[in-house]
């Protein structure tokens, strides 16, 4: 084949090429406000448990029966939305919330997308009133919804105790 003959495929090719990147692209265009809707939720949980607000519980998790979460505090998997508020309500969350002296956070937080979803790693920290704290991993899995990214799935864990020395 001429040269000739080359250039209409190459130009297919390239613009394949450029379609292809801005397919890429758009995604990754997109991820800052994805990412900031991620963050804001995020934030309102932290601020839910510092308030014990049992309200927020529905605002913040989906509410069908796909949402699991696995507890630092009991064994076994919790699922659906009844489940997850009865366990806030063991932690003493009321409706409305209300002050309370300790406080939950989170550290290191990194977030990984698969698609829309969002998958965020963190160390969480509650430091209790008494001085004492308790800290461990956990993941979230944030699903988009029509009013922003919900939690759909959350698993904490407990940090191992500090060797003897």
């Amino acid at each position: 084949m001429t040269p000739r003959r080359w250039q209409p495929v190459a130009r297919f090719g390239l613009l394949g090429a450029v379609v292809g990147l801005a397919a890429l692209a758009a995604p990754l265009a997109a991820q800052p406000a994805r990412q900031s809707e991620v963050d804001h939720t995020l934030a309102a949980w932290t601020v839910m448990w510092n308030r014990y607000d049992l309200d927020q519980v529905d605002r913040l998790f989906v509410t069908d029966s796909s949402l699991t979460y696995f507890s630092s505090e009991r064994d076994g998997l919790l699922q659906g939305m009844e489940a997850l508020r009865a366990h806030h309500t063991g932690f003493g969350f009321v409706p409305g919330g209300k002050d309370q002296p300790n406080q939950l956070l989170l550290e290191s937080v990194v977030t990984h997308w698969q698609g829309a979803t969002a998958v965020v790693l963190a160390t969480w920290i509650f430091r209790r009133a008494d001085g004492s704290a308790q800290k461990g991993p956990v993941t979230f899995v944030l699903v988009p919804r029509s009013d922003g990214y919900r939690i759909a799935h959350a698993h904490f864990a407990n940090a191992p105790p500090a060797p003897p020395r």
